[in-house]
């Protein structure tokens, strides 16, 4: 029994590579009440929900599970025969514990204990730098990485593991980067090294396939690697400036209110007599507000199946967004203080604010989404499957 793709599907890469599993009926024919067993072996992650059994033929015609056949055994509709009659398909997948083995799992553990040791200067520091407000979220983004390769367990487990040495030169240009500039005494790069050896490692034991799949929760890390001083400075004060700015122009619009920058500082008059200022703080419309709503533009990006195109785009929306977000919540901020309503504008209401505001830029970016999965409709040319298969002309 073979995999035939529809045409519909065939543009897209995950079902195009559905076809390459192999369908395992069970004895004694094509039984509508036995389950027919669908064991993946290349990158079987959005594979078959709805599926027809005709003349010893599985043909894929369904829409995608999403990652559910990543984490085990996902079920698939199949109608066996002319009787169309239902029956479960199962698609199983190799666990991590079948696919390394216990060879596997002591070369891991073996690794990354080197990897720990060679590097445990820069995870202590990294740990201390980690627990300044700005960067608390590095606790996270390490976790955040696994789960996102477990999301990919289907390509990970299956196809082929062989190694490539083309991972022991990027190791050892990696150590050697590390050795240099601790000797300069510059900490940035030292860490940038660690990511550069973590790739080296995968390529050398996994080979590129796998380091495909790999490259982006690697490259996320760096969310979780602070910058040096005159670059996080060169990145918040511009975004600071900027909302205080717009805010400002924005702030001059409502009634009886005359507000003016200077620098972050904000300052209004009110008509009625009402005055005072404010500042905007690094924590609402800084690196921490800016790393915030990337991560989660990024990752929107990379857990919806898309193509390459999209991801690009959501990327180069998520700065935007960030000030978007930003400068409404120091408007909200502004508009608060301005009619003396300064109680709501610190304090628990100002955090609920910023939250009101994260999922204004979940609700934004689901926006982006769906314009670009409307934007552009590929057009299916179902000439070939409404054509007859037989029959003499009348």
């Amino acid at each position: 029994m073979r995999l035939r793709v529809r045409p519909e599907f065939r543009g897209q890469r995950h079902l195009c590579r559905a076809g390459t599993g192999q369908a395992t009926p069970h004895p004694g024919g094509a039984d509508p009440g036995r389950p027919v067993t669908i064991r993946a072996r290349i990158g079987f992650t959005h594979a078959v929900q709805y599926a027809s059994a005709e003349g010893g033929r599985l043909e894929v015609s369904g829409e995608q599970l999403g990652n559910q056949i990543s984490t085990g055994t996902s079920a698939a509709t199949v109608a066996g025969g002319a009787g169309a009659r239902r029956r479960r398909a199962t698609v199983e997948l190799p666990t991590w514990r079948e696919t390394l083995g216990i060879g596997g799992f002591i070369q891991v553990a073996v690794l990354a204990a080197l990897f720990i040791w060679l590097y445990k200067a820069q995870c202590y520091r990294l740990i201390r730098m980690w627990q300044n407000p700005d960067w608390s979220h590095g606790f996270l983004i390490p976790f955040f990485c696994i789960y996102m390769l477990n999301t990919r367990k289907a390509e990970l487990l299956t196809g082929s593991h062989k190694g490539s040495l083309w991972g022991l030169p990027v190791i050892i240009l990696g150590i050697l980067a590390y050795a240099y500039f601790i000797r300069i005494k510059i900490g940035y790069p030292q860490d940038l090294s660690m990511l550069m050896v973590l790739g080296g490692l995968i390529l050398l034991m996994c080979g590129w396939r796998v380091l495909r799949y790999c490259l982006f929760p690697i490259g996320f890390l760096l969310l979780a690697i602070p910058p040096p001083d005159y670059v996080y400075k060169s990145i918040t004060q511009p975004l600071q400036q900027m909302a205080a700015w717009i805010s400002t122009k924005f702030l001059n619009m409502f009634p009886g209110a005359e507000v003016e920058q200077a620098g972050i500082n904000i300052a209004y008059y009110m008509r009625g007599g009402n005055s005072g200022a404010f500042t905007v703080a690094g924590a609402c419309s800084g690196m921490r507000s800016l790393l915030a709503f990337v991560a989660l533009g990024l990752a929107m990006a990379y857990f919806t199946p898309r193509p390459t195109w999209h991801r690009v785009a959501m990327a180069l929306f998520v700065v935007p967004v960030a000030l978007l977000c930003n400068v409404l919540r120091v408007i909200a901020t502004g508009a608060f203080q301005m009619y003396d309503y300064g109680n709501l504008a610190s304090g628990t209401p100002h955090t609920l604010l910023g939250l009101i505001m994260f999922a204004t830029g979940f609700a934004i970016y689901g926006g982006i989404l769906w314009a670009l999965d409307n934007l552009f409709v590929e057009e299916t040319d179902d000439s070939a499957r409404s054509a007859p298969t037989g029959g003499a002309a009348a």
